[in-house]
């Protein structure tokens, strides 16, 4: 951050409820400097907040910076309860048949490419090479997931990892999850089956409450008369034994935080379309600015089934 900044921006990714998580916000009054809006494109929900400067101290770590004298000026914290359960698209199970249509308008962006996902090159190589049978989105699908889990070795540190570049994936057959679900999605929308990424957070089964330190990600393919079916490529192919389970079926263990790429924020940033829209955007005078994220959770009444609350 430059000495002077009058501005800093933040937007950050907030969790909301769906078919298979219920969301409650438990600290709205502490956040009323800001405010809570969505995306125009995918409705990611989010929170916006703008803190006006000048910035009097510059450093590279958010805690030893003040405005106008006071401490952390962009700390912010958001406190959930959450209810998450497993869901799973039982016609993934069964791999049936299904008639391939036009997608609707509204599913317009998930068949073409993005910034990091072009469709020509290697993904229409590969796309090609799996020989997607023809009206039978489902099979399609099936036949993309195990082409990654054949041909993509799980590697989260390999060097070029989590860029997100699916040509990169593609060319080094490795990568973490964002890595796999690229190259999924691309080879997906090649074959003019509507498929997104979606981002989230865990909720470790082993342990009732502790530090999150990262994101996970997945993807879904539409399929007509059926909708999302959600794939986790990367787990699977981490844990082979569960190859079967990760093709049509989202544990409890993830809390959704938001989908999409490209993303253009509420209120509009400044830089680029955001990739990936997984953890908190900021901008200091509309530059780049980096800043720390954190997270932690407790479970309070884990099921049979799985499902947990947690904040």
């Amino acid at each position: 951050m430059c000495r002077g900044t009058r501005h800093v921006d933040v937007w950050i990714p907030v969790a909301s409820s769906n078919d298979r998580q219920d969301i409650t916000q438990l600290n709205e009054h502490e956040l009323k400097d800001g405010r809570f809006t969505v995306d125009r494109q995918a409705e990611n929900r989010m929170y916006y907040r703008r803190s006006t400067g000048p910035f009097d101290v510059t450093t590279g770590d958010t805690k030893a910076t003040t405005v106008n004298g006071e401490r952390d000026p962009l700390q912010i914290r958001l406190t959930y309860d959450v209810v998450v359960s497993e869901a799973t698209a039982s016609a993934a199970k069964e791999l049936i048949s299904t008639r391939q249509i036009k997608p609707p308008a509204d599913l317009g962006p998930y068949l073409t490419e993005t910034s990091m996902i072009p469709i020509k090159g290697w993904i229409t190589q590969i796309a090609r090479g799996i020989n997607l049978p023809d009206g039978e989105p489902l099979q399609a699908g099936r036949r993309i997931y195990e082409y990654l889990l054949d041909t993509m070795e799980y590697h989260y540190l390999a060097k070029g990892a989590g860029t997100e570049d699916a040509v990169w994936a593609c060319d080094s057959k490795t990568g973490d999850c964002t890595d796999y679900h690229s190259v999924l999605i691309g080879a997906c929308r090649w074959g003019g089956i509507p498929a997104d990424h979606v981002f989230g957070m865990p909720i470790p089964p082993d342990k009732s409450e502790g530090a999150i330190r990262y994101c996970h990600c997945w993807a879904r393919f539409g399929v007509a008369d059926i909708g999302w079916i959600p794939i986790d490529a990367s787990r699977a192919d981490k844990y082979p034994e569960d190859v079967d389970y990760y093709f049509g079926t989202i544990g409890s263990t993830w809390v959704t935080l938001s989908h999409g790429r490209d993303v253009i924020l509420d209120r509009p940033q400044k830089n680029a379309p955001v990739n990936m829209f997984h953890e908190p955007i900021t901008e200091a005078d509309g530059k780049p600015l980096h800043v720390h994220w954190s997270g932690n959770y407790r479970n309070h009444e884990p099921t049979a089934d799985r499902s947990a609350t947690a904040n």
